[in-house]
Protein backbone atom coordinates (compact mmCIF):
# COMPACT_ATOMS: atom_id res chain seq x y z
CA UNK A 1 0.00 0.00 0.00
CA UNK A 2 2.82 2.26 0.77
CA UNK A 3 4.56 1.26 -2.23
CA UNK A 4 1.37 2.33 -4.39
CA UNK A 5 0.83 5.99 -2.54
CA UNK A 6 4.83 6.69 -3.21
CA UNK A 7 4.23 6.00 -6.54
CA UNK A 8 0.64 8.57 -6.83
CA UNK A 9 2.60 10.73 -4.90
CA UNK A 10 5.21 10.91 -7.74
CA UNK A 11 3.17 10.19 -10.52
CA UNK A 12 1.13 13.30 -9.80
CA UNK A 13 4.31 15.72 -9.07
CA UNK A 14 5.46 14.47 -12.29
CA UNK A 15 2.40 15.16 -14.13
CA UNK A 16 2.54 19.14 -12.35
CA UNK A 17 5.97 19.91 -13.33
CA UNK A 18 5.37 18.60 -16.88
CA UNK A 19 2.08 21.13 -17.35
CA UNK A 20 4.18 23.97 -15.17
CA UNK A 21 6.85 23.28 -17.83
CA UNK A 22 4.35 23.56 -20.97
CA UNK A 23 2.92 26.46 -18.99
CA UNK A 24 6.43 28.30 -19.79
CA UNK A 25 6.96 27.47 -23.65
CA UNK A 26 6.08 29.67 -26.34
CA UNK A 27 3.12 28.53 -28.53
CA UNK A 28 4.10 28.92 -32.05
CA UNK A 29 1.70 29.16 -34.85
CA UNK A 30 1.22 28.56 -38.15
CA UNK A 31 4.39 26.19 -38.39
CA UNK A 32 6.36 29.17 -37.58
CA UNK A 33 10.48 29.31 -36.69
CA UNK A 34 11.41 29.16 -33.55
CA UNK A 35 13.51 32.08 -31.17
CA UNK A 36 16.22 29.44 -31.40
CA UNK A 37 16.09 29.16 -34.74
CA UNK A 38 16.53 32.64 -35.48
CA UNK A 39 19.35 33.17 -33.06
CA UNK A 40 20.78 30.94 -35.44
CA UNK A 41 20.26 32.95 -38.34
CA UNK A 42 21.13 36.82 -37.35
CA UNK A 43 24.08 39.55 -36.56
CA UNK A 44 22.44 40.81 -33.93
CA UNK A 45 20.90 39.83 -30.22
CA UNK A 46 17.53 38.72 -30.33
CA UNK A 47 15.21 40.07 -27.55
CA UNK A 48 12.06 39.19 -26.60
CA UNK A 49 9.50 40.04 -23.66
CA UNK A 50 9.71 37.74 -20.43
CA UNK A 51 5.99 38.51 -19.52
CA UNK A 52 3.59 37.43 -22.82
CA UNK A 53 0.26 35.87 -21.39
CA UNK A 54 0.16 32.37 -21.87
CA UNK A 55 -2.70 32.41 -24.02
CA UNK A 56 -0.90 34.40 -26.53
CA UNK A 57 0.92 32.43 -29.74
CA UNK A 58 3.77 33.80 -31.45
CA UNK A 59 4.11 33.58 -35.38
CA UNK A 60 7.70 34.34 -36.83
CA UNK A 61 8.26 36.66 -39.85
CA UNK A 62 12.43 37.18 -41.50
CA UNK A 63 13.10 39.88 -44.00
CA UNK A 64 15.99 41.04 -46.07
CA UNK A 65 17.69 43.88 -44.65
CA UNK A 66 20.41 45.55 -46.66
CA UNK A 67 20.19 42.76 -48.81
CA UNK A 68 21.51 40.70 -45.99
CA UNK A 69 19.17 37.59 -45.59
CA UNK A 70 17.12 37.15 -42.52
CA UNK A 71 17.98 41.04 -41.61
CA UNK A 72 14.93 41.55 -39.83
CA UNK A 73 12.77 39.88 -37.65
CA UNK A 74 8.87 40.25 -37.05
CA UNK A 75 7.25 38.69 -33.86
CA UNK A 76 3.91 38.92 -34.15
CA UNK A 77 2.11 38.00 -30.51
CA UNK A 78 -1.49 36.24 -31.66
CA UNK A 79 -4.74 36.43 -29.34
CA UNK A 80 -6.14 33.29 -28.22
CA UNK A 81 -8.37 33.00 -31.39
CA UNK A 82 -5.22 33.34 -34.37
CA UNK A 83 -7.28 35.91 -35.50
CA UNK A 84 -5.72 39.68 -34.00
CA UNK A 85 -1.97 40.42 -33.66
CA UNK A 86 -1.69 42.24 -30.18
CA UNK A 87 1.93 42.51 -30.35
CA UNK A 88 4.24 43.40 -33.20
CA UNK A 89 7.79 44.03 -32.28
CA UNK A 90 9.94 44.63 -34.97
CA UNK A 91 13.92 43.94 -34.56
CA UNK A 92 17.22 44.39 -36.77
CA UNK A 93 20.78 44.99 -36.61
CA UNK A 94 21.66 48.79 -35.87
CA UNK A 95 24.56 50.64 -37.39
CA UNK A 96 26.09 53.95 -36.03
CA UNK A 97 24.97 55.83 -39.17
CA UNK A 98 21.29 54.71 -38.40
CA UNK A 99 21.82 55.16 -34.85
CA UNK A 100 22.08 59.20 -35.28
CA UNK A 101 19.83 59.30 -38.39
CA UNK A 102 16.75 57.75 -35.65
CA UNK A 103 18.30 59.90 -32.83
CA UNK A 104 17.16 63.14 -35.24
CA UNK A 105 13.87 61.35 -36.09
CA UNK A 106 12.40 60.78 -32.60
CA UNK A 107 13.62 64.30 -31.10
CA UNK A 108 9.98 65.32 -31.32
CA UNK A 109 8.41 62.22 -29.86
CA UNK A 110 7.89 61.26 -26.37
CA UNK A 111 10.33 59.85 -24.72
CA UNK A 112 10.27 56.96 -22.01
CA UNK A 113 12.73 55.07 -20.37
CA UNK A 114 13.21 51.36 -21.22
CA UNK A 115 15.77 49.12 -19.20
CA UNK A 116 17.97 51.89 -18.93
CA UNK A 117 17.79 53.78 -22.37
CA UNK A 118 15.56 56.10 -24.09
CA UNK A 119 12.43 54.97 -25.72
CA UNK A 120 10.40 57.02 -28.01
CA UNK A 121 6.49 56.42 -28.22
CA UNK A 122 4.19 58.50 -31.01
CA UNK A 123 0.35 57.27 -30.33
CA UNK A 124 -1.12 56.49 -33.56
CA UNK A 125 -3.53 59.09 -35.30
CA UNK A 126 -6.57 56.94 -34.95
CA UNK A 127 -6.10 56.32 -31.47
CA UNK A 128 -9.57 56.86 -29.28
CA UNK A 129 -11.37 55.87 -32.74
CA UNK A 130 -13.67 53.27 -32.73
CA UNK A 131 -13.14 50.79 -35.67
CA UNK A 132 -15.82 47.24 -36.23
CA UNK A 133 -17.02 48.34 -32.80
CA UNK A 134 -13.54 48.20 -30.47
CA UNK A 135 -11.90 51.52 -29.22
CA UNK A 136 -8.93 51.74 -31.22
CA UNK A 137 -5.66 52.52 -29.32
CA UNK A 138 -1.03 52.05 -29.02
CA UNK A 139 1.13 53.51 -31.01
CA UNK A 140 4.86 52.93 -31.65
CA UNK A 141 7.55 52.19 -29.41
CA UNK A 142 10.98 52.24 -30.74
CA UNK A 143 14.23 52.12 -28.40
CA UNK A 144 17.64 50.85 -29.24
CA UNK A 145 18.73 48.22 -26.69
CA UNK A 146 22.64 47.31 -27.30
CA UNK A 147 23.10 46.82 -30.93
CA UNK A 148 19.66 45.52 -31.72
CA UNK A 149 16.91 48.05 -32.80
CA UNK A 150 13.81 47.18 -31.42
CA UNK A 151 10.12 48.60 -32.42
CA UNK A 152 7.03 47.59 -30.93
CA UNK A 153 3.43 48.56 -32.05
CA UNK A 154 0.00 47.72 -30.76
CA UNK A 155 -3.59 48.55 -32.04
CA UNK A 156 -5.20 47.11 -29.06
CA UNK A 157 -2.42 47.76 -26.19
CA UNK A 158 -2.54 50.98 -24.78
CA UNK A 159 0.93 52.87 -23.75
CA UNK A 160 1.18 52.17 -20.10
CA UNK A 161 1.04 48.30 -21.40
CA UNK A 162 3.28 48.61 -24.51
CA UNK A 163 5.54 50.18 -22.16
CA UNK A 164 5.17 47.50 -19.24
CA UNK A 165 6.03 44.29 -21.42
CA UNK A 166 8.94 46.43 -23.38
CA UNK A 167 10.38 46.65 -19.79
CA UNK A 168 10.42 42.93 -19.82
CA UNK A 169 12.10 42.71 -23.52
CA UNK A 170 15.40 40.10 -22.19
Amino acid sequence: MRIISTFMLILSFSMISSSIGLAKAMKYNHDSITIEEVKKEVDFHVLVPEKIPSEWSLEIKTYDHNGEDMGTIRLHYMDSTDENVMLGIEERKVSEKEFRQLEEEFLDRNKINVNGVEAYYQEFANNGRKLNGKRMSGGLLTWIQGETYLQMDSSILSKDEMVEMARTVK
